[in-house]
């Protein structure tokens, strides 16, 4: 890849703590150089700026990394979060970052933090609810920025998942408003961006309409299991998930012999399948999400000896994907990338 150079990071030990209302958090260094980074140049052509951010949790020692990037130089911050942080989603601003102790699959009670990264110390505020997993912020019609949750993480063929709702609420001021529901039963691959659907994997790809009775659930992939289902946040309402090699993945690829997640698989609002874009040799997708910038997504890359250390920036119009970070010595969860709409930073 002649795009990319090797930054190398040696970071002098930082003691910064800091408390809120809610509970404490603190930011030390990454220990050691361990990161290979695209330049600037890449994310130059793909967004016309180099101003990224990136999240992930490292599902090895459960930190929560924080990486800002512009024009070849970047940080990069483990921020002791006070639970484990699954799922991180940067705010449309990018001055904040959500994360829910659950994800997808997880039965147990999850909580839901906001971290204000505009704010020394970055503080932390913990939404007050029973239970609340996998944030997905948006900007709502009257233009106040909130966040779509569920409040059951679970499989969807769990007899709990139909007791479940999917919740919206806002946050301003780093204050959460009061949750209203926006759907009955938790739709963890989001809604769509005009709250006419949402959808639910892991086990099976649920749709649900808003024009459908509360109780009524789609079944679009023949029964057959996904998971890692994303709403694309913009108008085009399209919607990516992985699978375990299924009957209809198959027949659509023209390929039997393909890994679980070697593929992502990309359906409309109305479940027809429009494309497949597959992972190179015998590497899968995981965690793949759809960021703000239409058309593109965000995934990290697991091989075949297991070992998740690479993030990707999946190009669903050109149907390939970049490398863009490699983590040495770190499992890679949940990744997210924020791209900069107003150019550069530093």
């Amino acid at each position: 890849m002649e795009r990319f150079s090797i930054i190398y990071l040696l970071l002098l030990a930082l003691g910064l703590f800091a408390c809120s209302a809610d509970s404490p958090i603190g930011v030390v260094s990454t220990p050691g150089p361990i990161y290979t980074f695209v330049d600037s140049a890449f994310f130059m052509d793909k967004f016309g700026t180099s101003h990224v951010k990136i999240a992930f949790n490292d599902e090895e020692r459960n930190e929560l990394n924080y990486i800002e990037f512009d024009n070849n130089e970047f940080r990069h911050e483990i921020i002791k979060t006070p639970a484990i942080p699954n799922h991180p989603q940067f705010s449309p601003d990018g001055s904040k970052l959500a994360f829910s102790t659950g994800h997808e699959g997880l039965t147990e009670v999850t909580e839901m933090y906001v971290i204000d990264l505009s704010q020394e110390g970055y503080p932390v505020y913990k939404l007050d609810a029973e239970n609340a997993a996998i944030p997905r912020w948006r900007v709502l019609e009257n233009g106040d920025t909130a966040i779509v949750f569920i409040d059951f993480s679970g499989p969807n063929i769990d007899t709990i998942w139909n007791l479940s709702s999917t919740f919206v609420v806002t946050f301003s001021n780093n204050t959460f408003g009061t949750p209203y529901k926006l759907f009955f039963r938790s739709y963890n691959g989001g809604v769509a961006i005009d709250n006419s659907f949402g959808v639910s994997g892991f086990t099976h790809l649920l749709y649900h309409y808003a024009f459908d009775a509360p109780e009524v659930n789609r079944d679009m992939y023949n029964n057959e299991q996904t998971c890692n289902v994303s709403v694309a946040r913009d108008s085009s309402k399209i919607v990516s998930f992985l699978e375990t090699r299924g009957t209809l993945g198959q027949e659509f690829t023209n390929d039997e012999y393909y890994h679980w997640h070697q593929y992502i698989f990309y359906m409309d609002s109305a479940g027809s399948l429009l494309k497949a874009i597959k992972a190179k040799g015998k590497n899968v997708f995981n965690g793949t999400e759809w960021i703000y910038v239409p058309g593109y997504q965000v995934s990290s890359i697991t091989t075949n000896d297991e070992i998740t250390e690479e993030i990707v920036l999946v190009d669903y119009n050109k149907e390939t994907y970049y490398p863009i970070l490699k983590a040495d010595g770190r499992q890679v969860a949940y990744p997210d990338l924020w791209v900069d709409p107003n150019g550069s930073n530093f």
